[in-house]
């Protein structure tokens, strides 16, 4: 699931003390689209989410993006947006990133194609489009960085566990579906310098995601995209903080769009090394080996710089904390070699503290 679960707990006390609302959450038994794509008036907790890598080729520079929108309406009765963005700079370990909330008026932004966009403070950020057609356009001043970048899908939506509701271990499910290969270009200003830029970027479209808050949970995800197959892996781990339960599942799609779901028992994720971050103090992996057995893979995940932690800081007392950033697979798939672009994201890690 890729989920922030801490930012729903923070939207509550932003916006409301009440309870937070769930009964009418928006659920069916198979995602609907493009209809599924529009905000959910009655959702709690939904997001469009776009990551990857994308290169400069003249200049020979990489740079990875974060794009999301949240949309959140924990009491059922306006809610608000949440807009996150971050671009990191591997050739430098240097990571930007940045946010800002935005009230919701009632019905505000419910039609498609999607056609947001918001402006606070020098802060401005839009997405247009849908069925995997967008337009992003972003920009923070507080280091100069901007986006203009648009997308086109390349392969076929993938809808998770076979109609776009993820079943997270009988604990909840959330609609879940993917665009996993995004062909894009556009430009990225850094400091003052311009790159054009092209790759793929991962979308992923969630919502009625209230279900697990009271579980108190923390949530791995993981996004390879394989080159010389073609193909494309999302995994998740989800982590008990109450009891140390662990849930395993994800997707693999190949070249044709054909998609293998995967359970619990069919993914060994092993973490073998690790960064500590001096702000948050939390304890996060930085290289994995991860293999299923019935697809014949095995792979080594790596990040490119171990410091792309962002903090969310809301006043005295109020910071938040999640890593989100580029990494790189090596690996086989039935005796294959591959390499792959991939995005990680680990929430709630700063509740687990490292050892003294």
């Amino acid at each position: 699931m890729k989920t922030h679960l801490f930012l729903f707990f923070l939207a509550v006390g932003v916006f409301s003390c009440k309870i937070p609302y769930s009964k009418k959450d928006v659920f069916e038994e198979k995602a609907t689209l493009p209809k599924d794509e529009a905000p959910h008036f009655k959702n709690s907790l939904e997001w469009w989410y776009f990551t990857g890598h994308l290169k400069d080729e003249s200049k020979g520079k990489t740079l990875g993006v974060e794009y999301v929108v949240f949309h959140f309406n924990p009491t059922n009765v306006k809610g608000g947006w949440m807009v996150n963005m971050a671009v990191s700079d591997p050739e430098n370990e240097a990571f930007y990133y940045n946010h800002q909330f935005f009230p919701k008026k009632k019905r505000e932004f419910m039609d498609l194609p999607l056609n947001f966009n918001w402006s606070k403070k020098q802060f401005n950020s839009s997405l247009k489009g849908q069925n995997g057609v967008y337009q992003i356009g972003a920009h923070f001043s507080a280091d100069s960085i901007s986006m203009a970048l648009n997308t086109r899908a390349e392969k076929d939506v993938v809808l998770h566990d076979g109609v776009g509701y993820e079943n997270y271990g009988n604990i909840a499910k959330a609609g879940y579906y993917s665009y996993p290969r995004l062909k894009t270009k556009g430009e990225i200003n850094l400091n003052g310098e311009q790159f054009i830029v092209a790759g793929d970027l991962w979308y992923d479209r969630q919502w009625n995601c209230s279900g697990v808050f009271d579980r108190k949970v923390a949530w791995d995800w993981f996004a390879i995209q394989f080159e010389e197959t073609q193909s494309e892996l999302m995994l998740y781990r989800l982590y008990s903080l109450k009891d140390s339960t662990v849930i395993f599942g994800g997707t693999y799609t190949d070249s044709t769009n054909q998609s293998v779901f995967l359970d619990h028992h069919q993914i060994n994720i092993t973490e073998t090394n690790y960064w500590v971050s001096a702000d948050s103090e939390a304890k996060y992996p930085v290289e994995w080996e991860i293999e299923v057995e019935e697809l014949n893979l095995q792979t080594n995940l790596k990040t490119l710089f171990p410091n792309q932690e962002l903090e969310l800081d809301f006043g005295p007392m109020t910071k938040f904390y999640y890593w989100e950033g580029m990494c790189k697979a090596t690996g086989t798939i039935d005796g294959q070699e591959v390499l792959g672009n991939s995005y990680v994201e680990m929430t709630n890690r700063f509740r687990i503290k490292a050892p003294k």
